[in-house]
């Protein structure tokens, strides 16, 4: 069931919507030419498909293209509002 008006999961919800499929995900950093820290997230779907998100606030809205995108890589349908481009 898509969320009310199909809303705008941060990335957060997403993450927890994987988990509750059964898929999990990993959490990390690296850091930049500069030596900046950089936030990254392995996402991997139940089916073994994964995908690596670097940069993205967990907090962060995510924009339906972006959503889209999430799906088409791990081969799975969320309940949110997507576009495909």
């Amino acid at each position: 069931m898509a969320a009310p008006f199909g809303g705008h999961p941060t990335l957060a919800q997403y993450m927890q919507w994987i988990r509750e499929c059964g898929g999990h995900c990993q959490c990390g950093y690296r850091t930049d030419k500069r030596g900046r820290p950089i936030s990254l997230v392995k996402i991997v779907a139940d089916n073994g498909k994964s995908v690596i998100v670097s940069g993205v606030d967990q907090a962060e809205h995510m924009v339906p293209t972006y959503v889209a995108y999430l799906d088409r890589r791990l081969g799975v349908n969320s309940p949110w509002f997507k576009l495909s481009g």
